[in-house]
């Protein structure tokens, strides 16, 4: 069984960017880009920087797909072998 931690509902309901993407639980940059591609809404207040309404953001968080866990991402990749040299590619033995 998974344990899945509680955050609590903050009390305002407009946040900055760096609040709005510490709730969504990505960078501001990532926010900022989704905002620009249209996926997340943005308004803007006197000063012009980016407000967001958590109603936006929690129909942002429920329009993602279910996330499904895996064991190990990386079980079926084949294991590189071979010493590393400079610039970062593989050499044969």
């Amino acid at each position: 069984m998974m344990v899945i931690e509680i955050v609590s509902v903050p009390e305002q309901a407009a946040f900055y960017v760096s609040d709005a993407a510490r709730y969504l639980g990505i960078s501001p940059n990532t926010l900022r880009k989704r905002t620009d591609l249209g996926l997340i809404p943005a308004r803007r207040d006197e000063n012009g920087s980016r407000v967001y309404l958590l109603a936006d953001l929690d129909a942002y968080l429920n329009s993602l797909p279910p996330h499904q866990r895996s064991d190990y991402p990386f079980r079926n990749r084949p294991a590189e072998t071979g010493r590393k040299r400079k610039g970062g590619k593989y050499e044969r033995p």
